[in-house]
């Protein structure tokens, strides 16, 4: 059976919802709460960064100074971010009884084994999104593939679990600058995927003058290509584009979450920052 109800997530960035874990699976569960009452199969996505701020402020602020003290401290906490994330989302999507994607966050990598238990084979920090199913089971680590220039210093992913089959569909998954790049696009739909998950986080104001061409915003810009990028394709029928918004390291972020078909909108969030939860129901 086919998804019968999908949400996107936009999310603003609140650091008091990062402290701890249960005020972490409070956050998660309010904004999932749309789902309540709702046909299955149902298909949630939240934006890209959405972890990263565990990284940041759980159990303690992050500190730059104690990097001298410490200079395990960044792969520490990485750690019990991931731990925390994984939990309270499978957790969610159990609860949900959802497919949920779960945004992304600033890690190594994870594994599990009976033995080791989580591990890790690479200390190299990627953007990672990670994909559960209604059972709470971890089907895909997506890794980001395209850097931005302040992603540099991540390692950059290879194609691999970008798509998933799932029992309502095929999936497939590109966290925002990967979805702009056609021969990833191209790749997923010549493989069967019906439906994108696109997670962002843009860390530009929404109505500047978009660079490449200012005569446009950044937001035509962006709703422009939102509402094209699935013409003419062979499978791909359904685009969800949660998005982040909120200040992290110095960056802010704007933007409005978009559920899209080919050349039109199926449901688009009033206002680039705040939250919003976009229900469709295909």
């Amino acid at each position: 059976m086919p998804f019968r109800t999908l949400l996107a997530v936009q999310a603003q960035v609140l650091p008091e919802a990062y402290r701890t874990e249960e005020a972490f699976r409070e956050r998660v569960h309010g904004l999932l709460s749309p789902l309540k009452g709702t046909p299955a199969p149902r298909l949630a996505a939240f934006p890209e960064l959405f972890g990263l701020p565990l990284l940041l402020h759980l159990e303690g602020e992050f500190a730059w100074g104690e990097l001298l003290k410490n200079p395990l401290l960044p792969w520490r906490r990485a750690r019990r971010a991931y731990a925390v994330l994984h939990r309270v989302m499978a957790e969610a999507a159990r609860r949900f009884g959802a497919y949920l994607l779960a945004g992304s966050l600033l890690s190594p990598p994870y594994e599990e084994e009976l033995a080791r238990g989580l591990f890790s084979r690479s200390p190299l920090f990627q953007n990672l999104a990670l994909f559960y199913n209604p059972e709470g089971r971890l089907l895909a680590q997506v890794p980001k593939m395209e850097r931005t220039p302040p992603e540099r210093w991540l390692k950059g992913g290879r194609f691999g679990p970008h798509l998933v089959e799932t029992q309502a569909g095929r999936v497939g998954i590109l966290i925002c600058l990967d979805g702009f790049f056609e021969r990833h696009l191209a790749r997923l739909d010549a493989l069967g995927a019906e439906v994108l998950l696109q997670p962002s986080a843009n860390p530009a104001p929404w109505d500047r003058p978009w660079p490449p061409d200012p005569e446009r915003t950044e937001g035509e810009a962006w709703l422009t290509s939102a509402r094209g990028r699935l013409w003419g394709r062979e499978n791909l029928r359904l685009l969800l584009n949660p998005m982040l918004n909120g200040r992290i390291l110095g960056l802010t972020f704007e933007g409005r979450s978009g559920i899209y078909a080919p050349g039109k909108d199926l449901a688009l969030a009033q206002s680039p920052v705040g939250d919003a939860a976009l229900l469709h129901f295909p």
